[in-house]
């Protein structure tokens, strides 16, 4: 409908223009100019009565002006029609019906407005005028007949519905700058963070330090597409910042420091200046001086600071071989990317020193828990040496101590040769060092070889030997992380040494060297237990030493112990490693003897009388002069008793019957039940 009332718009002001039309008359165009233009924004708008009526309002004074403008032309009255059916249209039959009334006035006020006479005193208009108000009710009866009143609901819905999305989408229209605006903002932070991910997968592949510079100053190099790059770091001084690494154009610059004007006690050199230093000496590198005119809009090279809680950490350069150099959005990337690349640096550091802190601990907390984990004291040097590898990593490793004068290699890992010849022809190795590769030929495979002395107080216990093959060589940080860490090792070893003295102590008896009569009680227990579940055999000797008493008496006590630690040797050696023998108390031993029945006792009792007979006793002098005999009494499970428990009161009744049988004799208990 816009476009009609333009178009009539446009013919009444050509009409006025051929008449030259008064100025009045050009003030009523432009009123019904406005009047259309707000009728045309209401539609758009909003939907209801008053948007109906300023809308026939409008549209009626604009046809009554064609109407006058036409003049005596007869087919001027269709003119009305157009307003009309628009209404039939838009607002449906309360449209065509509201247009009646505004039909007639129109009509009239033209015919008033162009012959100065009403409307009925000619037939002609007034004809048109009822007939096209009759066209207008009859327009609306038959678009009031073919709604349906159902559809009534839902054409309020539908209207309500179109004014929501007419409101949406002035919100839309609203927001679209907004989008637009930080739709730019987004893309920079997508390349950000692109960026930031290719550094995070740098760092995550690498796994020392040399290895993540020289990764993260890659995936920069490449990212920003850059001839030369060189990472530079601070010393711990403030003093010198040196290029860890480069590549590239600058690769000639790795290794090289840069003294900064440190003042002292200033805590961190001025980060412009070292930067001017570093850019002066970039360019003179890769010879760009001639291209630094004008710098602002050419820029070959980049020294940008690494900064971290506004402290200096380093510097990163970067050189170009474009004539045109790094480009403003280039620039604008890097500058975004170098606060993440300087807390990556940083954070890398902290992991790196917290994982050995976190390590040495662990290793600490593990040494101090490996005394009650380990199964004996044999096994705790091996378990030891394994769990260096976490802290230290090395692919061979031995554990030499110091026992009774005689290196002896406690434990090993890899294939490492026997070093204690080494060890032993060099007083060096009493003091922790690290043996260059020129040397490192007599230890192959291990290309790197770490050595510390291993202390108890002030007396060298042993050595620890550390070799690598193929990881990096050993370096003074290696050193100095390895030395804590072996004193703690040795202490663990000591207490282990002596808690196996103790163990030794509580089960042994102090004087024979056997078992004590506690330990045979337990081992005495677990036997019957064992033979109750699984129905082995089990055996048990007794045996005294006859008259004793006199031995004691003739050549005194000394002499009856010494006598009492010979027979204690000669009865381990008779008998097998598997058997138990333990002191009874006195003069007495007792022999356990697992899955062995009375026959096999019975012939170990004979094998150990007849060693008896023909071994002759020294005195503490070392002359041949004691003579001894003994009595043993003999009991196994099943064949003296059916109860495993019985077995040590059955070879004691034995033992009995051999002393009253005349002694130096061997007697088997038989249960004759």
């Amino acid at each position: 409908m816009w476009a009609l009332r333009v178009i009539g718009l446009a013919s009444l002001g050509g009409v006025l223009w051929h008449r030259h039309g008064a100025v009045a008359e050009w003030a009523v165009w432009g009123a019904l100019a406005c009047a259309a233009l707000g009728a045309s924004w209401l539609e758009r708008r909003r939907a209801g009565w008053f948007t109906c009526l300023v809308s026939l309002t409008a549209d009626y004074s604009l046809a009554t002006a064609l109407f006058w403008a036409m003049g005596g032309a007869d087919w001027r009255y269709w003119v009305f029609v157009i307003p009309l059916l628009h209404a039939l249209w838009r607002w449906g039959a309360r449209g065509a019906w509201l247009s009646a009334p505004f039909l007639v006035s129109a009509i009239g006020a033209g015919w008033f407005w162009q012959t100065g006479e009403l409307l009925v005193s000619d037939p002609q208009p007034l004809s048109w005028a009822v007939g096209l108000a009759a066209l207008s009710v009859a327009l609306g009866w038959m678009g009031r007949v073919r709604e349906p009143s159902d559809y009534a609901p839902l054409i309020q819905q539908a209207e309500i519905a179109l004014a929501e999305s007419e409101a949406a989408e002035r919100r839309i229209r609203e927001r679209y700058r907004e989008l637009t605006h930080h739709y730019r903002r987004l893309e920079e932070q997508l390349e950000l963070l692109q960026d930031e991910a290719d550094m995070w997968q740098a760092l995550q592949r690498a796994r020392d330090p040399d290895a993540i510079h020289r990764a993260l100053l890659d995936r920069v190099r490449a990212r920003f597409g850059a001839s030369g790059a060189a990472l530079y770091l601070l010393d711990e001084t403030g003093v010198h910042i040196q290029a860890v690494s480069a590549l590239g154009a600058l690769a000639h610059l790795a290794g090289t420091a840069v003294r900064t004007p440190h003042q002292p006690f200033q805590r961190t050199p001025e980060p412009a200046q070292v930067i001017e230093q570093l850019r002066r000496a970039t360019l003179t590198a890769t010879d760009l001086t001639k291209a630094q005119t004008p710098p602002e809009r050419r820029a070959p090279a980049l020294v940008l600071p690494l900064l971290t809680e506004g402290r200096l950490l380093g510097a990163l350069a970067l050189t170009t071989n474009a004539p045109e150099g790094f480009s403003d959005e280039t620039r604008t990337r890097l500058r975004n990317l170098l606060p993440h690349l300087a807390a990556l640096l940083a954070l890398t550091e902290q992991i790196r020193l917290m994982s050995v802190r976190l390590a040495e601990t662990q290793f600490l907390y593990d040494m101090e828990n490996l005394l009650f984990r380990a199964d004996t004291a044999q096994s705790l040097p091996q378990r030891a040496l394994n769990l260096l590898r976490t802290v230290l990593p090395h692919e061979h490793a031995q554990l030499i101590l110091k026992r009774n004068q005689q290196l002896e290699i406690a434990a090993q890992v890899g294939d490492l040769p026997d070093l204690r010849a080494y060890l032993g022809e060099r007083s060096a190795w009493t003091q922790a060092q690290i043996v260059s590769p020129d040397s490192s030929q007599a230890f192959a495979p291990a290309q790197s070889l770490l050595i510390v002395p291993l202390r108890g107080g002030v007396r060298t216990e042993g050595a620890l030997l550390l070799g690598r093959s193929h990881t990096p060589p050993f370096s003074p940080a290696d050193l100095e992380l390895i030395q804590p860490l072996t004193v703690q090792l040795t202490t663990v070893l000591e207490r282990a040494q002596l808690l196996s003295d103790l163990e030794r102590l509580a089960t042994t008896d102090g004087l024979t060297g056997v078992y004590n009569y506690r330990h045979f009680q337990e081992r005495y227990r677990e036997a019957i237990n064992q033979s109750l579940r699984y129905q082995h055999p089990l055996a048990i000797m007794l045996i005294d030493l006859d008259n004793f008493k006199q031995v004691n008496d003739a050549h005194g006590h000394l002499e009856g112990d010494y006598l009492l630690v010979q027979f204690a040797e000669m009865l381990q050696n008779a008998l097998r490693n598997t058997e138990c023998v333990a002191r009874y108390g006195g003069d007495e031993f007792v022999v356990l003897m697992h899955a062995t029945n009375l026959q096999g006792a019975l012939t170990a009792g004979k094998r150990v009388l007849h060693t008896v007979r023909k071994t002759p006793f020294l005195d503490t002098m070392g002359q041949a002069r004691l003579k001894i005999s003994i009595s043993i009494g003999v009991a196994a499970y099943p064949n003296s008793t059916e109860n495993p428990a019985e077995v040590l009161e059955k070879a004691d009744e034995a033992l009995e019957i051999a002393k009253r049988n005349g002694r130096n004799q061997v007697v088997a208990f038989e249960n004759t039940a």
